[in-house]
């Protein structure tokens, strides 16, 4: 229901490959199918090869949300898993109230409960 497509920021080889898996998805995946792209490593900002900016123009040019993201200082990942499954909710919810099914359940809610962690890394969501 929900893809994360992940490239390393510090590799232009993982960014030039998100658009063959993203063709990929385009063939084999269920159409409407929650995409996400993330820009991982955004604490190696000194050994950067792709910029923010070409991150989000790809976004932008398919429609996908992006978010950069530290796996190594958790910079943006809990962000990155409840936007992806609050938008699969969304569409699940959405999908339960177009059909106005009888008997079936109300919508879901996710909400999030996280420390506040000050980061010195600015990585944002699009």
């Amino acid at each position: 229901m929900g893809i994360m497509l992940v490239y390393d920021i510090t590799n232009e080889k993982s960014f030039d490959n998100i658009k063959n898996w993203i063709r990929n998805i385009e063939e084999h995946a269920s159409s409407d199918v929650e995409r996400m792209i993330l820009g991982n490593k955004c604490d190696m900002n000194d050994k950067r090869q792709v910029s923010k900016e070409r991150g989000e123009k790809l976004a932008i040019d398919y429609g996908i949300k992006f978010l950069e993201t530290s796996a190594k200082s958790s910079t943006n990942v809990e962000e990155a898993f409840f936007t992806l499954a609050r938008d699969i909710m969304t569409k699940l919810n959405r999908k339960m109230n177009d059909s106005n099914s009888s008997g079936a359940g109300g919508p879901v809610k996710i909400t999030e409960n996280r420390s506040k962690k000050t980061s010195f890394f600015r990585c944002s969501l699009l």
